[in-house]
């Protein structure tokens, strides 16, 4: 049989067809992920109360544009997925730690606000270690709560009198933000399998 040019022949396995789920590491969208590092350990150097509010602005900036530009320009990866609340975690984490010397912000609200990111980052590395892959991608109740840690830090620069009401409800947030990673994560795990019978 003849077999047609650019089709596969008879009985030969189907390849995959491209997916874009495999776009790879460096991409516009991961690039803008990363710059979330760089400017949380800007904090730690800045001091100026407006260019502390615009390292806050440009990092809540790249944290909506990085997963836009993914999949405007099909470039959604599994690695991007992880990447993005990774870097959310440390640019929050070093931001709040700047607040610490100062008294600004106290050792119980500084724990409240990263009570998110210590529990999906202890079960990630529980998971790791027992060798079980514990994914945490980004869902609504961790984007609620990484946007009321955005609000916390915007009322420590302006008005830090009243930082615990965004401090509370940060608070609020990550309890439902847990619950909702902990329940996602138990519908994602395989079915036990059952121990045959032992023969007599």
């Amino acid at each position: 049989m003849t077999r047609v040019a650019g089709l596969p022949a008879p009985g030969a396995p189907k390849l995959p067809a491209d997916d874009h789920h495999g776009a790879g590491f460096l991409t516009l969208g991961n690039f803008f992920s990363l710059l979330r590092i760089p400017l949380g350990f800007m904090f730690l150097i800045v001091s100026e109360p407006k260019w502390v509010a615009a390292i806050v602005i440009a990092g809540a900036a790249t944290d909506l544009l990085d997963g836009l530009i993914a999949r405007v320009t099909h470039t959604e990866s599994e690695i991007g997925a992880l990447l993005d609340p990774f870097c959310d975690r440390i640019f929050v984490f070093l931001a709040l730690v700047s607040f610490l010397p100062g008294g600004r912000i106290d050792w119980a609200e500084f724990l409240i606000l990263i009570l998110r990111d210590i529990f999906t980052g202890g079960v990630f590395w529980v998971g790791r270690l027992a060798g079980k892959e514990m994914p945490f991608h980004s869902r609504m109740g961790g984007k609620v709560t990484t946007a009321l840690q955005v609000a916390a830090l915007l009322t420590l620069i302006f008005y830090p009198d009243y930082v615990k009401i965004p401090v509370y409800l940060a608070g609020i947030a990550a309890v439902y933000a847990i619950i909702d990673y902990g329940t996602a994560g138990i519908r994602k795990l395989p079915p036990a399998v059952p121990k045959p019978a032992e023969s007599a």
